[in-house]
């Protein structure tokens, strides 16, 4: 933008409306002699501890589901395509509608008669059955303590992965 304003008023009558202007630039900040920026005080164990809450990411348990699930969900992914976009010739109407649903019926297939969410739920299961009680403890039997816990949350987002 600024070396299309700086160019002469004429060359840029069919680009940019005439009453545009760039605010003029800010002055450059001063670099430090060491590299180093100041930063406010802050209570590190307070907000580590907020994070910690917030985060799903603390337990290994976790980490390596949401890793497996991953793999499984971009191996389905590459196998298998919604859209077949790469045909290599010219087709009419009622041939694309046929590959497409045979591409669709594949990937169902794939997702459902083949075990897919099975394969998930067997990860997530192992994943998770030496956990305590806690927040990621799958035989919770309280449905509010399940609706506070994170392994709600998890769940949530491998629905989204999927």
């Amino acid at each position: 933008m600024d070396k299309t304003m700086e160019k002469p008023e004429e060359e840029r009558q069919d680009i940019v409306p005439t009453n545009v202007t760039l605010p003029p630039p800010s002055p450059p900040k001063d670099i430090p002699y060491f590299g180093q920026v100041p930063i406010p005080k802050h209570e590190f164990p307070e907000q580590f501890s907020n994070f910690c809450f917030n985060s799903l990411f603390i337990k290994n348990e976790v980490i390596r589901a949401m890793v497996q699930i991953r793999e499984e969900c971009n191996k389905v992914m590459s196998d298998h395509h919604i859209w077949q976009c790469n045909l290599g010739k010219i087709m009419r109407v009622e041939e694309f509608k046929q590959h497409q649903q045979s591409a669709i019926g594949a990937l169902k297939f794939a997702t459902r008669e083949s075990g897919w969410v099975l394969h998930l739920e067997k990860i997530i299961k192992a994943s998770f059955n030496d956990v305590g009680k806690g927040w990621f403890y799958i035989f919770e039997k309280s449905k509010e303590t399940y609706e506070f816990g994170k392994l709600k949350k998890f769940l949530n987002l491998v629905n989204f992965m999927m």
